[in-house]
């Protein structure tokens, strides 16, 4: 645990929630869950190169969200976002492609998907 005082995040719009997490693809088979770092979230596999993940909680909306990919190999390889429910079904899609098709990301201790969802929990817009 860091040793230092962290202070709350400031935001000029009401009710931010942050969500952030990190998961591990398992080539074909299901995400290796073990390994999984955020709170509030889990993720399953859910075809070739999506990965869903599901929130705890539902919110009003959300601002904005961003993924990365970590991985080791060569190649062309990017995760983008499909579909974001986060009022009713609490769900993100994240696909993982490379060059123009989705594709499995191998299982490897370096190869990890990002997010971070910047989320509203008012009913507010501004």
């Amino acid at each position: 645990m860091a040793n230092r005082i962290f202070h709350d995040v400031q935001a000029l719009n009401p009710g931010i929630k942050i969500v952030a997490g990190r998961f591990k693809p398992n080539g074909s088979s299901a995400i290796d869950n073990t390994v999984n770092l955020g709170n509030g979230w889990t993720v399953a596999r859910t075809g070739t190169g999506e990965y869903t993940v599901t929130l705890d909680d539902v919110y009003p909306g959300y601002i904005s969200a961003q993924c990365s990919l970590q991985h080791n190999g060569a190649g062309d390889k990017k995760v983008h976002f499909g579909a974001i429910d986060v009022t009713s079904a609490k769900t993100i899609v994240i696909y993982n492609v490379t060059g123009a098709s989705a594709a499995d990301l191998a299982a490897h201790a370096n190869n990890h998907v990002h997010f971070v969802l910047y989320l509203r929990n008012t009913s507010l817009t501004k």
